[in-house]
């Protein structure tokens, strides 16, 4: 059976909710074509799944949910640190499309990883009057799209409350998305802890130089649903 985990990265105070991606480490030798590797994740519908086609180098491909693959994510590159972590393989350095991402798990749990900002899609920024405003949201306001809307919570702390959206590319609601708090942060020009999504994922960042930020977050894995196990290893059979 291809060993694979499901990981929520950017879980919450309580440890719970978070953006979940699925983790497939791929056997030695596997002949699976990106187009394959992209049906399966259009077909479980996870928001990412990260294929590691070498653990050692870090080498690995990102495809969503909604059918196209994926240069830079953060989620799903803080999630591939924390699989690789409890299998005893923690990455220094992983390597999707984009190019070399340094990372690394710290002592109390929180994965990090550094990048330029500008290896993210072209979020939009949406300020709003406050957080309460935002969490009333269903949707983005009228005219917005691929769009982060945000609000302080504690302008002082650096406490920012954000949710997102992008119909145009038929993405609902991101629980979490680090790609556009990245740019949020260079926007501002000071490190964050940005409370995301309806369930208040943490996301933490900080300006690493005028290009590359620095993005950190907790993360929990589990056993992935049978159906998902087995659609992962169908795949690797017939490859």
């Amino acid at each position: 059976m291809t060993a694979c985990w499901m990981v929520r990265a950017f879980v919450n105070a309580e440890g719970m909710y978070g953006n979940p991606a699925l983790v497939v480490a791929e056997p030695d030798g596997a002949s699976v074509t990106s187009a394959q590797r992209q049906e399966l994740a259009t077909r479980l519908g996870v928001p990412a799944t990260v294929f590691v086609r070498d653990a050692d180098q870090g080498r690995i491909s990102i495809h969503s949910s909604y059918g196209q693959s994926i240069r830079f994510g953060g989620h799903p590159l803080l999630a591939t640190v924390e699989a690789l972590h409890g299998i005893g393989r923690a990455p220094r350095e992983l390597l999707p499309d984009a190019g070399p991402v340094p990372c690394r798990r710290d002592a109390d749990g929180t994965v990090w990883l550094t990048a330029p900002a500008a290896w993210s899609k072209p979020w939009r920024h949406y300020r709003m009057a406050d957080a309460a405003e935002i969490d009333a949201l269903t949707g983005l306001p009228d005219g917005e799209d691929f769009t982060q809307v945000w609000a302080w919570e504690d302008e002082a702390a650096g406490r920012v409350r954000a949710r997102l959206w992008a119909p145009r590319i038929g993405k609902g609601e991101d629980e979490a998305c680090g790609s556009a708090s990245m740019l949020l942060t260079l926007k501002l020009g000071r490190a964050l802890e940005v409370l995301h999504g309806r369930h208040r994922a943490v996301i933490r960042t900080r300006p690493v130089d005028d290009s590359r930020v620095e993005l950190g977050g907790r993360c929990a894995v589990e056993r992935p649903a049978a159906q998902v196990r087995d659609a992962v290893a169908a795949l690797y059979a017939d490859g």
